[in-house]
């Protein structure tokens, strides 16, 4: 069995792509045996992390670990730390999306993630995230391609419940996941008895916040904002809708698109980085920005029925070749070894 740290910054406990797919993970990890504990250097943002970092050779007794593996989020309370460590202990990244890549703008971002390549073993959930490790300059040979699971809330779907004329958007609100642009759009191709629901943290950027408002005020009562459910409620909500909207503008997998295919919900979505590729033919998909591209999709899809489930059908298809989170746990684990066994040559 194996004995392992798991470094990272904020609350483990928020409802994100990248802090679900390590709860799923570890989850299923512990249940086999193994020993994980998390631990968390510091709060999210850099001028925390980077207060943090003189304590964080503290915090972590190396010598107890077979491995340590840190959160790409974790990079600048890690940094000073990475080359020491990793003359102990082998070191896994794992890099749900390369900060830099996703919008920060720090000019230390580079610094920080030449300190994140150095690990031993790169984890990128997606092939686009893979491709942009090896742009970077990571060797290809050390990158692994460890996706999250589509079937977490397969088991909570509630029987029997008809398809109403609702269009679902899930994620956090902040300025990639372009909200505000999906409500405006919204007022300008909603058909009569459909709604929009907004589901998400909503206080993870209140300037944003603000906009989305607006843009939801603006669309009167076919726009609902419920904020983050609990998963029984979430699967619900999957078993309801009709169609699955996020124009982002980034992701690192897409865990959100993930789940709906595997709900059967056809997508409309950003044509942005792996995207593309995880949806397939299930969805319709539009530059992110592109506000009248996006209102044609939408108009497009809630007066098509046979489009939907035609889209529907083919979003069944795709989620059954897509991993579950038992492929997810083991995969990333066969990464470990992997590094384990190469350190000890």
């Amino acid at each position: 069995m194996l004995n392992l740290a798991f470094l990272t910054v904020g609350d483990p406990n928020r409802l994100t792509g990248g802090y679900l797919y390590h709860r799923e993970v570890f989850r299923r990890w512990r249940a086999q045996g193994h020993r994980v504990d998390e631990i968390v250097l510091g709060p999210a943002d850099v001028d925390g992390q980077l207060t943090a970092a003189s304590q964080a050779s503290v915090r972590v007794d190396v010598e107890r670990y077979d491995a340590l593996l840190i959160d790409a989020l974790a990079r600048a309370v890690v940094a000073p730390w990475i080359d020491r460590w990793r003359a102990q202990r082998p070191l896994i990244a794992l890099i749900h999306e390369l900060p830099a890549v996703a919008g920060a703008r720090d000019p230390r971002e580079q610094e920080w993630e030449q300190a994140l390549l150095r690990a031993d073993v790169l984890v990128a959930v997606s092939d686009d995230g893979a491709a942009t490790l090896t742009a970077r300059g990571a060797d290809s040979a050390r990158i692994w391609v460890v996706s999250g699971g589509c079937d977490r809330l397969l088991a909570r779907l509630p029987a029997n419940i008809p398809r109403e004329p609702l269009v679902i958007a899930v994620g956090q609100w902040i300025p990639r996941k372009n909200q505000a642009r999906l409500a405006r759009a919204w007022a300008q191709s909603a058909v009569n008895g459909w709604r929009l629901e907004l589901i998400g943290d909503i206080a993870a950027d209140p300037v944003y916040a603000a906009e989305v408002w607006q843009a939801a005020r603006d669309c009167g009562s076919t726009v609902t904002v419920c904020g983050p459910l609990s998963d029984d409620e979430l699967a619900e909500r999957y078993a309801r809708a009709s169609v699955f909207a996020l124009p982002t503008r980034f992701e690192g997998y897409g865990l959100v698109f993930a789940e709906a295919l595997a709900c059967g919900l056809p997508v409309i979505a950003g044509a942005v980085g792996p995207i593309p590729a995880l949806v397939g033919s299930a969805g319709l998909l539009v530059s992110p920005d592109d506000e009248q591209a996006l209102t044609t999709a939408l108009h497009t899809i809630v007066t098509n029925n046979t489009l939907r489930a035609r889209l529907s059908d083919a979003a069944y298809q795709r989620a059954a070749t897509l991993p579950r989170w038992d492929d997810t746990a083991q995969q990333l684990l066969s990464a470990v070894a992997w590094a384990l066994q190469t350190a000890s040559r």
